[in-house]
């Protein structure tokens, strides 16, 4: 169950931001034929997430009072949102969930879940700067700080189509890690280098949830 999950996430978005949920494990049901195509060689627990995303993202849809739509898969696996629309999907620890909005009212989001355990020892150096790990030493830091990274990389990439490597990206927490910016540390059209992106950070059900939204 993630109920102190998703209650902590939608009071986090503004107005107009819906959120949706699915079940990854369930069977994969809901696809559209647009989003089928995507599939035909995937294995089943790959079909399982991809139409729990859409499932979750129609979902968050109907919130906004939106027909349900097709939600194809681009080229660079990205999911390719209805005309007038933004969102995230975003499956790990057990769970799938979708935020969507109107671009009018968002430029970007990007949203993350992991499970909220340490990360691997032999990824830490991948993942964070050395500035990273003197700033922040405790077990989590390294799961949170991945967690930050990918949900800003997904929420500016609406925008530059730009893939990131990790050290692109320098993360500060917040007091009690509740949120984060992310510095960029390179130009990334239309982002110029130093640009910072604010975020929040969410530990509720044994989940860590990052969350980006770039204004309008």
């Amino acid at each position: 169950m993630t109920k102190a999950l998703t209650a902590a996430l939608r009071a986090l978005l503004p107005p107009g931001v819906a959120l949706g949920q699915a079940d990854p494990t369930a069977p994969e049901t809901g696809l559209m034929p647009e989003e089928a195509a995507a599939m035909t060689r995937a294995i089943p627990a790959r079909m399982r997430e991809f139409a729990a995303g859409r499932r979750a993202a129609r979902a968050a849809m109907t919130s906004l009072d939106l027909p349900p739509a097709p939600i194809p898969q681009g080229v660079d696996r990205a999911p390719l949102w209805p005309l007038g629309l933004t969102g995230t999907i975003s499956h790990g620890a057990g769970v799938c969930l979708a935020v969507v909005t109107r671009t009018g009212d968002l430029a970007g989001v990007g949203l993350d879940l992991e499970p909220a355990t340490p990360l691997p020892e032999n990824l830490t150096d991948t993942v964070c700067t050395p500035q990273e790990h003197a700033r922040h030493a405790s077990p989590l830091a390294a799961r949170l700080i991945f967690c930050a990274k990918e949900a800003t990389y997904k929420a500016q990439y609406a925008r530059s189509g730009t893939l990131l490597e990790f050290h692109d990206l320098a993360v500060t927490f917040t007091a009690h890690a509740t949120g984060f910016t992310a510095t960029l540390m390179r130009p990334c059209p239309p982002f110029a280098e130093g640009t910072t992106f604010s975020g929040h950070l969410v530990i509720a059900d044994g989940i860590i949830a990052a969350l980006v939204t770039l204004p309008g």
